[in-house]
């Protein structure tokens, strides 16, 4: 197994609002290796994203507070940092790709110059010519075609398929150990996807750069990702390697977000779906937070939530009926 980059455990997040603390991040523990792809998969509001933003520290102040835990990268536990500090360490160690890209880009700035301030800032090059280069490698490497010219574009002038790329540009820029994408796919049709998502896979063998895929998707697990973690409700369910959690999930959420994924091989009426909602972040229940919803729920899973079990290869899932 290669070095681990990013470490980070029991991270907790809330957001303190007048109704009271919304726990949306609630003990997460991974762990990221070189050349790795570590995918997150939940349900919407299971507090996918606001890891993400944690580990970034850009959570919206005063309200979103990390509250505990550490955050390893590279050695550095990068929660004890000063917010200058982290400027330096943001893009130059760890970069995000958010959802939408027309959200991401300055719609008054060619995609030159946005991709030159990142460079500018963490890379010192101030000569325009040199910097003029380095914007150019940054989008060719991103499989821009013709980027000497595009880089004059504004990103009304792309297509969504070339903003992401873009966006991606950006963050990549200065080589960063790690890389969050955020649900990047999401609004990329299926072709445009498949190939977006071979160009990561072709980054990484050329980097060793580790990934932290953010989906909701199965079908990009599958082809992404190393290892997986499935999230509910700010708590991590199941973790182990991606060929595991196919052939055998053990938590009863996890089977039931593989089974709503529709397959080609079977003549089905009904799609499958889980019933219920997600509880409130605000009144967690006392015990494991799938147990409205599960169809194999007992006394106990009303009660106390369950210890994280290890079953070995790196598989962990924290469940009563799994023993």
């Amino acid at each position: 197994m290669n070095q681990i980059i990013l470490q980070v455990e029991n991270l907790r997040t809330s957001f303190f609002t007048r109704m009271g603390e919304v726990k949306a991040v609630d003990g997460v523990s991974f762990t990221i290796h070189e050349g790795e792809t570590f995918g997150l998969v939940g349900e919407s509001a299971c507090g996918k994203s606001v890891t993400a933003l944690s580990l970034m520290r850009l959570l919206p102040e005063p309200a979103g507070q990390i509250v505990g835990g550490t955050i390893v990268l590279d050695g550095i536990n990068i929660l004890e940092l000063t917010k200058k500090e982290m400027i330096n360490i943001r893009g130059e160690k760890i970069s995000m790709i958010l959802q939408d890209p027309m959200t991401s880009l300055n719609p008054v700035y060619t995609i030159g110059d946005q991709i030159a301030e990142s460079i500018r800032q963490h890379q010192g090059i101030q000569d325009k010519d040199e910097l003029f280069d380095e914007v150019v490698l940054a989008l060719r490497f991103l499989g821009i075609p013709a980027p000497d010219q595009r880089i004059h574009d504004y990103p009304f002038q792309m297509s969504g398929g070339m903003r992401q790329r873009v966006v991606g540009a950006i963050a990549m820029s200065c080589r960063p150990r790690i890389l969050i994408a955020d649900e990047p796919t999401t609004a990329l049709d299926a072709t445009i996807q498949a190939q977006y998502l071979e160009l990561f896979k072709d980054i990484q063998k050329q980097t060793d750069i580790g990934i932290l895929f953010i989906t909701h998707d199965f079908g990009v697990v599958a082809s992404m990702c190393h290892r997986v973690a499935v999230m509910y409700a700010g708590k991590i369910l199941e973790t182990a390697t991606t060929s595991r959690i196919f052939k055998n999930p053990l938590h009863p959420y996890t089977v039931a977000l593989i089974n709503s994924v529709p397959r080609l091989d079977q003549d089905i009426d009904r799609l499958y779906s889980i019933t219920g909602q997600p509880p409130s972040l605000l009144n967690l229940p006392p015990g494991c937070r799938f147990a409205p919803r599960c169809p194999d729920v007992m006394d106990i899973c009303r009660e106390q939530y369950p210890e994280e079990k290890e079953l070995g290869n790196g598989h962990t899932v924290s469940c009563w009926k799994v023993t």
